[in-house]
């Protein structure tokens, strides 16, 4: 029978369709996946295995060893592998941990981990691990400036601030070998958060105990993530390989990972436009040239930060006791010069400590507002008409960069202008300005606080609660702020959760406890060879070492 000239075409389209699918398949079949090291497929338009090395710069850490010391050695996160990892959004996904669970009151958390996990020298990675790490980190002789984060841990604070405290009272328990549990005092559904945290990767104990604070040099470090470290050269970069023994689910992509000893602002963006490295973060100075040029401005990438620059002060002692005189500072500040002129638009005027990107933020612009005849009102008020009988200040700033120096410069200009205030500055490394904050030895600060976990609990209560000196960021102390803080503790209902935190940043923000300058927006360039991004629900792109890879256009430079 001959088919009708209707059924002829539709015979054609099928054949044709068949024929090109036939050729698709043969096509796709002659060029094989590439697969490195440790078995991880690569996307189709990754360059050649050979040119899957990330480079990047940051200064040389003076340890890797974060769990007990989170500003020894930041910028390592990719080397151990916490309980859970998060992902683009910062929502919680399965890492050493391959499940989790929490009990009916939420105050018991029961990790299981993956059976097949093992340590770069082939030892298993078990719940024990784990166990040894948070002892160790939470003990009172590590003296760890981040223990507090963890003191929602049942017997933690007490076990963190009294020597002969007996370990066993921490509430970190193990069920069995792959089995782990811990329990809080009160429910605490941001825990996952804090567990995912670089403070809370695990260490290697038998290295720990065999080579003190040398277990993290190259030839002694063991690790349990997708990378394992191979070189360490002091004074140049270190190496960073895939650790074979690793098969958990956050396989990185690159076989190699190399870090050049240089801070990223120091070279500008020489190294990035020289194609030394893929992704650069572009400074205030540097912001405009970039704006201008077609292809800069194609590259990069604005994000706003998780984060906040504040000044803080002593406030038990003379001047800053006296709450008049901080609320005076607090008016005498123009935020919008600051962050939209000095800074050229990489930063957003900051009135309370909360940023813009969590649920809790309350817009508090009138509080802190910029009144130059206010705040020469209020320091008269405490006694100091127009500066007078002032103590000449020192600003602290830590590891003050040109953009950090040039902000601090206007703010003692600020405040001499309209208040007849002067202040001088002293920079610091970053162990002596945590060690002086934390002692509450520094009277006036400028320093800025990015959330650990996009929690109110991070940036009010871990940064502001009334503690002690040498274990608490700051001093200042009010009881019903205070209430509030441990009322927010023991609330499960998220509403009433958010508007409790609400209610204690407004005393923060109306007494001055700290005066909010700006919230950071991250402007960042990537090279179109750096591939891996992925878009979160804010809008920007997000990075990790475990997605990241080379794509084909690197080819292009060879």
């Amino acid at each position: 029978m001959i088919p009708s000239p209707r059924l002829r075409k539709v015979l054609l389209v099928v054949w044709a369709t068949a024929a090109f699918s036939t050729v698709v398949v043969l096509s796709s079949s002659a060029v094989p996946p590439l697969v490195h090291a440790i078995g991880k497929v690569l996307p189709l338009d990754a360059a050649p295995l050979a040119y899957q090395t990330y480079h990047f710069m940051r200064d040389e850490p003076a340890s890797l060893d974060v769990s007990v010391n989170l500003y020894v050695g930041e910028w390592n996160e990719f080397l151990f592998e916490t309980l859970l990892g998060r992902d683009e959004n910062g929502d919680l996904i399965p890492a050493a941990a391959e499940r989790w669970e929490t009990s009916a009151d939420g105050k018991t958390w029961t990790f299981y981990m993956r059976k097949t996990g093992k340590w770069s020298d082939g030892r298993p990675v078990t719940a024990y691990d784990f166990l040894y790490t948070y002892r160790r980190s939470l003990s009172y002789e590590t003296a760890n400036p981040y223990a507090a984060f963890y003191y929602d841990i049942k017997g933690t604070k007490y076990y963190n601030q009294n020597e002969d405290a007996d370990p066993n009272t921490l509430g970190v328990r193990v069920k069995d070998e792959y089995t782990l549990e811990i329990e809080t005092d009160h429910p605490a559904p941001y825990l996952g958060l804090i567990l995912s945290y670089p403070t809370s990767m695990p260490v290697p104990r038998w290295q720990v105990e065999k080579y003190g604070t040398r277990w993290t040099e190259a030839e002694n470090c063991v690790t349990n993530s997708s990378y394992q470290l191979t070189e360490w050269q002091t004074g140049s970069h270190m190496t960073f390989t895939l650790n074979p023994y690793y098969d958990g689910p956050l396989k990185g992509y690159v076989e190699n990972l190399h870090r050049t000893f240089r801070h990223p602002s120091a070279a500008n963006l020489l190294p990035y436009e020289n194609n030394e490295v893929g992704f650069a973060n572009v400074q205030a100075n540097e912001l405009r040239r970039v704006q201008q040029d077609p292809i800069l401005s194609s590259e990069m990438v604005s994000t706003p930060a998780d984060g906040t620059w504040y000044v803080f002060f002593n406030t038990h002692e003379p001047p800053f006791n006296n709450m008049k005189v901080r609320q005076a500072i607090a008016h005498a500040i123009d935020r919008d010069t600051i962050s939209n002129v000095i800074l050229r638009g990489a930063a957003t005027p900051a009135y309370s400590m909360l940023p813009r990107t969590f649920d809790a933020h309350e817009n508090y612009s009138y509080v802190q507002r910029f009144d130059p005849q206010l705040a020469r009102r209020l320091l008269s008020e405490a006694g100091y008409p127009d500066g007078r009988s002032f103590p000449m200040m020192e600003m602290w700033l830590r590891q003050a960069n040109p953009e950090t120096r040039l902000v601090a410069e206007v703010i003692q200009s600020m405040l001499q202008e309209h208040l007849g205030i002067r202040i001088t500055f002293r920079s610091a490394d970053y162990p002596a300005f945590t060690s002086n904050m934390f002692n509450w030895n520094i009277k006036l600060g400028l320093v800025p606080f990015f959330a650990d976990y996009r929690d109110p609990k991070n940036m009010l209560d871990m940064i502001w609660r009334p503690g002690e000196r040498g274990r608490s960021r700051h001093d200042y102390t009010n009881k019903a702020f205070g209430r509030l803080l441990q009322e927010a503790d023991r609330e499960a209902d998220s509403v009433k959760r958010t508007n409790i935190y609400r209610q204690a940043e407004r005393i923060l923000v109306e007494e001055a406890g700290g005066v909010f300058i700006y919230g950071p927006v991250t402007n960042a360039l990537y090279k179109p060879w750096i591939k891996g991004l992925k878009r979160n629900k804010f809008g920007g792109k997000t990075f990790s070492f475990t997605d990241v890879y080379i794509g084909k256009e690197y080819l292009e430079l060879r």
